[in-house]
């Protein structure tokens, strides 16, 4: 935390000056420097570059912008309405990377664990993302995409959608006190996270 309300400091200081000043005279610890000015610019610690991190991220980043497309087309032949209504079915080659997509595709026991909020759901914006050991269960789909690397589909998300978020779960309706919505939802509205 106190690096970052430092390194904020110094990012906004040459346009929000008295901003900036105010915020280093009430850091509640003693730094350094008398004023935000002395304490220079931002410095990056060098154990967090994290080259092999990027990499993952830019995979990521190739995997949605497919996803997208083919999620596109099955919206403009009216397949599904906005993309919670789709469950996205990947399969990739490369096994180190499926791995990696695997720890961020949780079962629902593992959404209390962590909230769910690195799922690889949320960054494809849809309901479910299906991973697939190989691509022979999309032979016979309508949206989809193959390339050596990956191959993707859209099909329409299992269960019912869920009140509160929108998304389809097949646990939706479990709840006798929330009837309506899934179970993520249900957490929520019992703080449980």
């Amino acid at each position: 935390m106190a690096i970052a309300l430092e390194n904020l400091a110094k990012a906004i200081a040459p346009v929000l000056c008295h901003t900036a000043e105010d915020i280093w005279q009430n850091i509640p610890y003693s730094t350094p420097y008398l004023s935000v000015f002395e304490s220079g610019w931002v410095r990056l610690d060098e154990a967090w570059k994290k080259p092999e991190l990027a990499e993952f991220w830019v995979k990521l980043r190739e995997i949605r912008a497919e996803v997208n497309q083919v999620m596109e087309q099955a919206r403009k032949d009216k397949m599904v309405g906005s993309s919670l209504d789709a469950k996205i079915l990947l399969y990739v080659a490369d096994e180190k990377l499926r791995q990696q997509l695997a720890a961020m595709n949780p079962n629902p026991a593992e959404f209390k664990q962590n909230n769910g909020v690195d799922a690889l759901r949320y960054l494809l914006i849809c309901s479910q993302v299906e991973l697939l050991e190989n691509p022979d269960k999309l032979a016979d789909l309508q949206y989809k995409s193959e390339s050596e690397l990956m191959a993707i589909a859209v099909v329409n998300a299992e269960g019912e959608k869920c009140d509160r978020c929108w998304n389809y779960s097949v646990h939706v309706g479990e709840s006798s006190e929330h009837p309506t919505i899934c179970e993520r939802c249900v957490s929520a509205l019992a703080g449980e996270f």
